[in-house]
């Protein structure tokens, strides 16, 4: 953890082809991580480039991109940027999608079905801050 996610402060990679998805992930985020700043890309490509652009804490990668499969681009992430934590999201529900994203060094796999519940938990870990209450406070 660096000293500006010790202050609550984070950077968060969107990778997702969706617009609509990207929107919605990144206001139910900001909602819950006001501190942090939220970046998107819409494939890999974008992914890469955003990562070599300014290393984000955090990426919240879909698995199934348009240029690439998310979970390889993980391994490579990973690979290029170490400090990185990913956490691979898909439709796609399976112990096999899991064991893969884990190998390729995802620090979580959550099922898009279940975000809701799953999403703001596993950030809040991946990063280190506690998400905001609805009162705006930390809890």
């Amino acid at each position: 953890m660096d000293e500006s996610t010790a202050l609550g402060h984070a950077t968060v990679l969107i990778v997702e082809d969706q617009a609509l998805m990207r929107t919605t992930l990144r206001g139910f985020l900001q909602f819950a991580f006001p501190g942090c700043s939220f970046h998107e890309a819409d494939d890999g490509a974008s992914a890469l480039e955003a990562c070599a652009a300014g290393q984000p804490d955090l990426v919240l990668m879909d698995k199934c991109l348009p240029d690439a499969d998310g979970i390889e681009l993980t391994s490579r992430l990973r690979t290029i940027y170490p400090g990185i934590q990913v956490i691979v999201i898909s439709q796609r529900s399976g112990e096999i999608y899991v064991q893969r994203a884990l190998a390729a060094g995802a620090r979580a796999y959550l099922v898009k079905d279940c975000l809701t519940v799953e999403l703001i938990p596993a950030v809040a870990a991946a990063i280190g801050i506690t998400a905001a209450t609805r009162t705006g406070t930390s809890s």
